[in-house]
């Protein structure tokens, strides 16, 4: 699992996650790596603890732009979040689908200000 943007992976969320339960005997060997920090090995569930800062970045590309751009602040959780592929946990221990635990909206367009974007994640 890559831990360079996670969003993506919460919005393209396996289809058949719901069906099965979250693989807890696997998820409990794998390490722990806090966000920013790198990971030892490719499997792994990366931990996001409550009130620590993350980057959250933005890039632009395509046709429409004459240089492609890039922004980055940083934001904090209210509550802790565990992640590992399609699964999300609070306590790292009781899994769910991530689509249970939390959901996420994108939006944005131009307007008389600008280019604006928004990132909406509600926990459920």
């Amino acid at each position: 699992m890559k831990p360079i943007f996670l969003l993506p992976l919460l919005v393209a969320l396996n289809g058949c996650a719901w069906v099965k339960p979250a693989p807890l005997e696997e998820i409990s060997r794998l390490p722990v790596v806090r966000v920013g920090e790198k990971p030892l090995q490719t499997d792994y569930v990366v931990f996001f603890p409550a009130g620590t800062s993350f980057p959250v970045k933005l890039k632009t590309s395509g046709s429409m732009f004459k240089d492609a751009g890039q922004v980055e602040s940083q934001v904090k959780l209210a509550k802790d979040l565990y992640l590992y592929k399609y699964w999300a946990s609070h306590d790292g221990k009781a899994w769910e689908p991530s689509h249970a635990l939390m959901s996420v909206e994108f939006g944005g367009g131009f307007d008389l200000s600008g280019l604006n974007a928004e990132i909406k994640i509600e926990a459920k």
